[in-house]
């Protein structure tokens, strides 16, 4: 089934339904969608396209519309607390204060706020808080999630190697967004450059994408300090909001930059290279 068509028939069913539902409940209200699990880049893409949240309901699942929360309905099904795997730390402009951008437990990024610098959080660290607003009116971006500033604890910290590469791995993104707006409302994504096809040169770098359209790109780089430290790169990314405060989906042409760099040596490669 193509993505369009896909789009269409969850849209129409949980507009029909009204009301938040499981996967389940939504391929037995369909006559077409038939497989077991949804795409994950599919889903992926109903974030923005048509609002797409999914959150847990005890054991369940469900999908719903962010336009329903945003209008006051069913906020009482949210989730309370979340955990978190730290991906980046930076200081936000958009609500000065210290934020994280971070894995939930669907492989989605999240720009989860405020933060408290005394806890000396680091990239890798799992982490559970108590969740404030899951639609804050001071960030209306898609992805950002404002959290009770001092619920944070720190549950443990990945350190091996290959558990850091598993998680890049699964979240890492086509950068299909790179070249069209068919994620509408999209603001945060992960993706890995063409095999050491970049250039860091100033404050900006020049890489090709996964896509074969791909002429190449040359963007802001946030961090300064980025380092390259593996033979596994992958870029976070960030959409620039345009003058006067518009947010990027509201214009043709999304602009992004580089947020962060992660930069991973696979085991598997290496101890490969050892035996050579």
């Amino acid at each position: 089934m193509t993505y369009e068509k896909f789009r269409r028939e969850v849209e129409r069913i949980l507009q029909e339904k009204g009301r938040p539902v499981s996967w389940n409940e939504i391929r037995a209200s369909s006559s077409t969608l038939k497989q077991r699990a949804p795409y994950h880049v599919y889903v992926q893409k109903l974030q923005g396209d048509i609002g797409l949240v999914r959150f847990k309901s005890g054991a369940r699942t469900l999908w719903a519309l962010r336009s329903w929360f945003e209008s006051g309905d069913f906020k009482d099904l949210l989730p309370t607390v979340l955990r978190l795997i730290i991906l980046h730390l930076y200081h936000d402009t958009d609500t000065d204060t210290e934020a994280a951008i971070a894995v939930d437990e669907y492989w989605q990024l999240k720009r989860v706020y405020p933060l408290p610098l005394q806890h000396h959080f680091r990239r890798w660290d799992m982490i559970e808080a108590e969740v404030a607003d899951f639609f804050p009116a001071d960030d209306k971006r898609p992805e950002s999630i404002r959290i009770k500033g001092e619920s944070w604890s720190r549950l443990r910290r990945i350190e091996d190697e290959k558990e850091q590469l598993k998680l890049v791995e699964r979240i890492a993104e086509s950068g299909e967004f790179l070249h069209t707006d068919a994620w509408k409302g999209k603001t945060l994504g992960l993706t890995k450059p063409r095999f050491r096809c970049f250039y860091f040169y100033d404050s900006r770098c020049q890489f090709f994408c996964d896509q074969k359209v791909c002429v190449g790109h040359d963007m802001e780089v946030e961090e300064e300090d980025a380092e390259i430290v593996g033979d596994r790169v992958y870029f976070i990314l960030e959409a620039i909001k345009r003058a006067k405060r518009e947010f990027i989906w509201d214009k043709p042409g999304v602009e992004w930059r580089i947020k962060s760099v992660i930069a991973l040596t696979d085991p598997g490669q290496r101890r490969l290279l050892a035996f050579k």
